[in-house]
């Protein structure tokens, strides 16, 4: 059984659910069509995103039910913009290469400032890098890192020119806080939480970056292109940019697991 399915008639072709694949399961084509890589269907997480970015519609996922999906456009943001926010924002993988204005990345963190902290702690702050030309240089760190880590026979003249850690996204915003605090892990998480959702809320895209803190725990030299200060880690971060494609749909979730007592 096959992963994904497209319908040529309406495939534009445009390579959004490439692009926005998490783990890079569908690849173009010889007939520059999605296709999907050996053992596709089972390493898929069941994200939907390949389905949701497909504004024409042309993709379907065997493992999901297309019944489920939800149109964005049958949401009523008026009634309740919190909920809208919190149902149709996405992980973005795919962004412009255009920077975000720092005075929106300041007033996105002036509002992060908010965020709940245990016994109102407020001992967070962010590292945030301005432009692509910063991003590119923790992003190449972190790529050599996953290449030595999986690929550490393939030689580096056959290493695709890719970024597979930050994506390409403009920026990187990491929060940071006492490494000794038992508390501001939990802290950092609902801080980046809240830029992810305003991120979401004012059209900017945003992933969390996962990849780059596994890479971060293990390699010094990112370690030390950081060069924080004594006393410090970073616990967090996120990917951040405009994003590159549109979704139209809203992935299906499992239920809610309630235990009523």
């Amino acid at each position: 059984m096959t992963l994904i399915q497209v319908d040529a008639s309406l495939c534009t072709q445009e390579g959004a659910c490439i692009a926005s694949c998490p783990w890079s399961l569908i690849v173009r084509g010889d007939d520059h069509y999605p296709a999907e890589l050996e053992g596709a269907l089972d390493s898929c997480i069941r994200c939907g995103q390949c389905v949701a970015v497909c504004l024409p519609g042309a993709m379907t996922n065997t493992a999901l039910d297309r019944n489920e999906f939800q149109e964005i456009s049958e949401l009523k943001r008026e009634s309740d913009p919190v909920a809208y926010t919190m149902r149709t924002r996405r992980s973005v993988r795919a962004f412009r290469p255009d920077p975000v204005p720092k005075a929106d990345l300041k007033a996105l963190l002036d509002v992060a400032r908010y965020a709940p902290s245990a016994n109102n702690g407020q001992n967070l702050w962010w590292i945030v890098t301005t432009g692509r030309i910063q991003t590119k240089a923790l992003a190449d760190l972190a790529r050599e890192w996953m290449r030595r880590t999986y690929r550490p026979d393939v030689p580096d003249e056959e290493w695709p020119d890719e970024d597979p850690v930050l994506r390409g996204a403009p920026h990187l915003l990491l929060c940071c806080g006492p490494e000794d605090s038992a508390l501001a892990a939990t802290d950092a998480a609902i801080a980046v939480t809240h830029a992810d959702l305003l991120a979401a809320a004012r059209g900017l895209g945003a992933c969390w970056a996962g990849v780059f803190m596994r890479a971060l725990a293990a390699w010094t030299p990112l370690q030390e292109a950081l060069s924080l200060p004594p006393g410090q880690k970073v616990f967090c971060g996120l990917l951040l940019g405009y994003p590159k494609h549109a979704y139209r749909l809203v992935p299906p979730r499992k239920p809610s697991a309630v235990d009523w007592r």
